[in-house]
C-alpha cells in the first residue's frame, strides 16, 4: 500500500494491539450502502477530533466524509447523508447540510482505502475494515496504485541520499478517480482500463485527476484533469488511440508507442509534461533514453527548461526540434554523464548559466546596435542548438572564471545599506553582512565566484553574508525577502543560494549555520531593521540602473565566436557600420505619440533634435515626426548620438516597427543611421549616367 502525507502502513508489524475505538454496527445499513467504515480524526496526521466516514455504495461508488458535528459511529446519519449526495454522481458538491448531521464535507481527494499513522493502524485488522476492502473493485484499485509507481533512483543524490531537487509524488488512488472508473458500464470500463494500462503517462491526465496529496481535511479538489473529447471518444469507440494522443500532445506516434510512455512519470503539471515529451520527440528514435535512463536525470529538466524561458504561468515555452537535438547531440545519457563528471550537482551549473547569458545578451546588443539583445531564453536556445548543452555550460564556466571585475557601482560616497545583523557570531561561527559594493567585490575575489555582481540584488532587498566556520570553511549565502501577509511592515528572509569557493557545494555544517543565520534574520525583535533594509532600495534605484547600464558586457574570445553562430541561427545578423542604434522611443506615452499612433507606420522618417538645455539630461535627443514631439532616444543610449550631432554629423532616423499590443514605451521602434557611410559609398562608386 502507498505511503502519503505522513500516513504510513504497518503491515510488517507482527503483533498489533486489539482495536478499541471502532464501534460495532448498531443498526442495519441502508440498501444503497454495502459497507461503512468509521475512523476517528486522531488516526490521521495532523490529528483532530472530528470523525471520518467511508461508505461503499451499491452503485459501485465510494464516498468519504468529514463530519465535525457527529459522534463517532453514529450510523443514524448514514441514510440522510447518502440521500443528500446520491444524485450528485459527478461529484460537484463538496459540502452538504442536513438537520441529521449538521454539515459534512465530501472528501473527493481522500484515499479510497484509508491509511493511518502507524500508532493507530490496528483498524487494518478490524472486521469492518476487511468488509470494506472486500467491497472494492480490485482491478481498478490495482491499476490506480500502479500509477503511483516509484521512479528509478536519480543518478546524483545529496550526502544524505536524497535527491537534490525531489520530484513530486503522484497521488492517483483517490475517491474521485476510483468513482470515475467503477461507475462506468462494463464495456466502457474495460476500454478505459486498457487505455490506462497501455498508455498511462498520456491517458491518466485525461481521464483522472493527478492530486497533489491525499486530503482527509476538506472537500477541495486541489487539481484538475486535462480533458480532450477527441481522445476520450477514441478510447470509448476503440478507434486509433495512438493518433489521437499524438495529436493531443503534439508528438509523433512513435513516441506514443515507445516504452517511455508505458509508465507514469512523477510530474503533475500538464505543460511541463508536454515540454518533456517534445524534448524526447525531438531526439532521433535511436538516441532516446530508456525509462530508467530518463528518470535518472529527470530532476535536472526543470533547470534545463528554465534556461529556455517560461511563460507568465511558469510553463516551458515550445522550442524548435533542433534546439533539443543540438543540446543532446552526444546522446541523452552521455550528455548528462559528461557534464556531471565536470560539475557534480548540475543544478548549480545550470543556474549559473543565467549570469553568462545576460552578459552574452549585452554583447549581442552591442553587436546588433540595439538597445537590447535577443531574449535570454532565445539566446540559450541558439547556444544549445549550435554548441550543445556541454558547450553552454563550458562557456558559462569560462565566463565565471575569466571575466574582469565589474566597474565600481555608482553609489554615494560612504554609503552602506542599513544592517539587519551586521557582524554576528555564535560558538565560533561567524556571519558578516556585506553592505557595500566593495565588500561584495572583496568576497567575490576571495571566493572566486560572481557575488561581486550582486549589488543590484542587494539594493532590491536581498542580503548577502560571508560565512565562516571554526574549522576555516567559508561560504557565501544569499537571502531573499518576501512581504509577510500576517504582519504589517515586515518581511521574511529565506536562503536562496549557498556557495563555497569556486561555487562548490557547502558542507552540511555550513548549511546548518546558514539556516541559523536565516532564523536570526527573521527574529521578531528585528522587524524594524528588516523593514528599513527593504525601504533603502528606493534611494539607490536610479544610481543602480545607471551603473548597470555603464557596465561593459564581456565574454571571452571563444564565446564571442560562438555568439556569432548563435546570432546567425537566430537570424539576427549584425548590421552595417552605418547603423548606430535600434531602440524604442522613450517617453512615448507622455507626448504626442498616443494621439498620433494610428498615423505612424514603419519606414516613416523621424527628425533628431538636440536638447542640450534639457533640465533632466544634457545629452537629450528628441525625436519628432512631422513637427510633433514623439519622445526621446533612450537616455542610456544617447551619449554617442548626442556627441555625433554636436560634432555636426548628419544622422537619419526612421520608424522600424509599430506594436499596438506592447507597453507604451515599447510601441514604436526606430533606427538611427549615419548618412556619412552612405555618402562615402556613393562617392567611391563615381557618377551615374542617365538616359
Amino acid at each position: 500500500m502507498p505511503q502519503h502525507c505522513g500516513m504510513e502502513t504497518v503491515l510488517h508489524h507482527a503483533v498489533l494491539p486489539a482495536p478499541t475505538f471502532l464501534p460495532a454496527y448498531e443498526a442495519p445499513l441502508p440498501p444503497a450502502v454495502r459497507a461503512r467504515l468509521w475512523l476517528p480524526g486522531r488516526v490521521f496526521g495532523p490529528a483532530d477530533d472530528q470523525p471520518r466516514l467511508w461508505l461503499a455504495l451499491a452503485d459501485g461508488r465510494v464516498l468519504a466524509f468529514r463530519l465535525p458535528k457527529v459522534e463517532l459511529g453514529d450510523d443514524a446519519v448514514i441514510a440522510p447523508l447518502v440521500d443528500a449526495v446520491a444524485r450528485d454522481v459527478r461529484g460537484n458538491r463538496w459540502e452538504v447540510e442536513h438537520p441529521a448531521f449538521g454539515w459534512a464535507q465530501v472528501l473527493y481527494a481522500a484515499p479510497v482505502l484509508p491509511v493511518a499513522k502507524k500508532e493507530h493502524a490496528a483498524f487494518l485488522f478490524d472486521p469492518d475494515y476487511r468488509h470494506f476492502v472486500a467491497c472494492l473493485d480490485a482491478e481498478v484499485m490495482q491499476l490506480l496504485l500502479s500509477l503511483e509507481r516509484t521512479p528509478h533512483p536519480a543518478a546524483i543524490t545529496r550526502r544524505d541520499g536524497e535527491n537534490p531537487h525531489p520530484l513530486p509524488r503522484l497521488y492517483v488512488a483517490s475517491v474521485r478517480n476510483y468513482n470515475r472508473l467503477t461507475t462506468l458500464p462494463p464495456a466502457l470500463r474495460e476500454r478505459r482500463l486498457q487505455a490506462l494500462a497501455r498508455f498511462p503517462l498520456l491517458v491518466a491526465p485525461l481521464l483522472l485527476t493527478l492530486h497533489h496529496s491525499p486530503n482527509v481535511w476538506d472537500g477541495k479538489r486541489h487539481a484538475w484533469r486535462e480533458k480532450d473529447a477527441a481522445v476520450i471518444d477514441a478510447i470509448d469507440q476503440g478507434r486509433d488511440l495512438s493518433g489521437a494522443l499524438a495529436k493531443h500532445y503534439g508528438i509523433s506516434k512513435g513516441l506514443v508507442r515507445s516504452p517511455l510512455c508505458a509508465a507514469m512519470w512523477p510530474v503533475r503539471d500538464r505543460n511541463r509534461r508536454r515540454g518533456w515529451l517534445m524534448l524526447l520527440d525531438a531526439l532521433p528514435a535511436n538516441q532516446r533514453p530508456t525509462l530508467a535512463e530518463f528518470e535518472r536525470w529527470q530532476l535536472y529538466l526543470a533547470n534545463y527548461f528554465m534556461l529556455l524561458g517560461e511563460n507568465d504561468q511558469g510553463h516551458p515555452l515550445p522550442q524548435p526540434a533542433d534546439v533539443h537535438r543540438g543540446a543532446f547531440r552526444l546522446g541523452w545519457t552521455r550528455t548528462w554523464e559528461t557534464i556531471a563528471r565536470r560539475y557534480g550537482d548540475v543544478h548549480h551549473a545550470l543556474a549559473d548559466c543565467g549570469d553568462f547569458l545576460n552578459a552574452a545578451r549585452d554583447m549581442a546588443a552591442r553587436r546588433l546596435r540595439r538597445a537590447y539583445g535577443p531574449p535570454r531564453g532565445r539566446l540559450a536556445a541558439g547556444w544549445l542548438a549550435c554548441h550543445g548543452l556541454p558547450g553552454l555550460l563550458e562557456a558559462s564556466r569560462r565566463w565565471h572564471r575569466l571575466r574582469p571585475a565589474p566597474e565600481r557601482w555608482d553609489v554615494p560616497e560612504g554609503f552602506r545599506l542599513p544592517a539587519i545583523l551586521g557582524h554576528w557570531q555564535d560558538r565560533g561561527r561567524r556571519a558578516e553582512e556585506l553592505l557595500t559594493p566593495e565588500t561584495l567585490s572583496n568576497e567575490g575575489e576571495a571566493m572566486k565566484h560572481c557575488v561581486a555582481n550582486y549589488w543590484p540584488q542587494c539594493v532590491a532587498g536581498d542580503r548577502i553574508f560571508a560565512l565562516r566556520l571554526p574549522d576555516g570553511e567559508r561560504a557565501t549565502a544569499q537571502y531573499r525577502p518576501t512581504i509577510r501577509e500576517d504582519a504589517d511592515y515586515d518581511t521574511e528572509y529565506r536562503l536562496v543560494q549557498l556557495r563555497g569557493p569556486f561555487n562548490r557545494e557547502a558542507s552540511d555544517a555550513m548549511f546548518a549555520w546558514a539556516q541559523l543565520v536565516a532564523a536570526e534574520l527573521n527574529e521578531p525583535s528585528r522587524q524594524a531593521a528588516r523593514w528599513a533594509a527593504l525601504e533603502a532600495r528606493g534611494r539607490l534605484d536610479v544610481a543602480r540602473l545607471d551603473a548597470r547600464r555603464r557596465w561593459q558586457a564581456w565574454i571571452d574570445a571563444k564565446s564571442e565566436r560562438q555568439l556569432e553562430a548563435v546570432l546567425a541561427w537566430l537570424g539576427q545578423m549584425p548590421p552595417g557600420p552605418e547603423v548606430l542604434l535600434h531602440a524604442h522611443i522613450a517617453g512615448f506615452q507622455y507626448h504626442a505619440g498616443p494621439r498620433l499612433l494610428d498615423r505612424l507606420a514603419p519606414g516613416q522618417a523621424l527628425h533628431l533634435v538636440r536638447e542640450p538645455d534639457n533640465p533632466h539630461d544634457a545629452r537629450a535627443v528628441r525625436l519628432d515626426w512631422q513637427g510633433e514631439k514623439l519622445g526621446y532616444v533612450p537616455r542610456e543610449y544617447n551619449a554617442e548620438i548626442a556627441a555625433r550631432l554636436d560634432a555636426g554629423e548628419a544622422l537619419t532616423a526612421r520608424i522600424t516597427a509599430i506594436d499596438l499590443e506592447a507597453e507604451p514605451w515599447r510601441q514604436v521602434g526606430f533606427v538611427i543611421d549615419s548618412t556619412v557611410a552612405e555618402r562615402s559609398a556613393s562617392e567611391r562608386a563615381g557618377p551615374t549616367g542617365h538616359l
